[in-house]
């Protein structure tokens, strides 16, 4: 499923040595569910990391040495993920820059500054977030990052950037949806600004369609059975919106949509 990270894998294996570097374990140790794996262990800080991590070394295009360091040890693991840390290697010792999860063997980590490490968002698909190394930590990049659905075997963009011509105030916008798979859109508003959103098509099931501003849980509009709103905004900044298929009795259906989004 991820070429790319077949070659990964077969490069991750536990250090050869019985210990690990001591600054390198220090570092891991700082970690609390490392931490209390190795005591559970009985080993010593060096030896458990030893065998309980699978270790790889990355140099950077921009010079900075970074160890990847990709838990094994079934004490690590998190359901059907386990964890990852990158860490920068310093003439001091070893500064994390990346703590996160992956599904075991697919993280792909370059010498260009990215990682991408998929998880499960649900059975049928597939998060691979992206983060990029910004000098000093890896930073989550919302545009670098894609949804993989397992079901239809297709991947596509976490977020789409809402684009308006030059002197326009509407958008079109299109696409499709299946079970758990459908896509963001995110915009910028500004507080009072009028939204409209018109569902001005659609075939197979009927999409679910949901406005949030930023990352918040809580909506500021849906269309779950009408076709169209319209609203101010309540505040200046990203606003989302979220697009997804409702059909729960097949994962494998593919829907169409036609959207128009207009912010004036």
């Amino acid at each position: 499923m991820f070429l790319a990270a077949v070659a990964f894998a077969s490069a991750i294996a536990a250090t050869p040595a019985a210990n690990a570097p001591a600054d390198l374990a220090a570092a891991l140790m700082r970690d609390p569910a490392v931490a209390s794996c190795a005591r559970e262990s009985g080993e010593k800080p060096q030896a458990f990391v030893a065998h309980a991590f699978g270790l790889r070394a990355v140099t950077l295009r921009t010079g900075e040495r970074m160890t990847v360091a990709e838990a094994v040890d079934p004490c690590l693991l998190l359901g059907q993920s386990t964890r990852i840390f990158i860490l920068q290697r310093t003439g001091s010792g070893y500064r994390r820059g990346l703590e996160s999860v992956a599904i075991p063997g697919d993280a792909v980590v370059s010498d260009d500054g990215t990682a991408v490490l998929p998880t499960h968002e649900t059975m049928e698909t597939i998060f691979e977030s992206t983060y990029v190394w910004n000098g000093s930590t890896y930073a989550f990049s919302a545009p670098r990052s894609h949804v993989y659905d397992v079901v239809l075997a297709e991947r596509r963009p976490y977020q789409v950037a809402v684009r308006f011509a030059p002197g326009a105030t509407s958008a079109a916008l299109a696409g499709s949806v299946a079970l758990n798979f459908g896509q963001d859109y995110v915009f910028e508003g500004r507080a009072g600004q009028r939204a409209t959103i018109d569902l001005t098509a659609f075939t197979g099931s009927r999409p679910t369609i949901v406005l949030y501003y930023g990352d918040e849980d809580d909506s500021i509009a849906d269309l779950l059975h009408g076709r169209a709103w319209s609203g101010a905004l309540p505040r200046a900044g990203t606003y989302r919106l979220t697009v997804y298929g409702s059909d729960a009795s097949n994962a494998d259906r593919v829907s169409t949509y036609a959207i128009r989004l207009t912010v004036r």
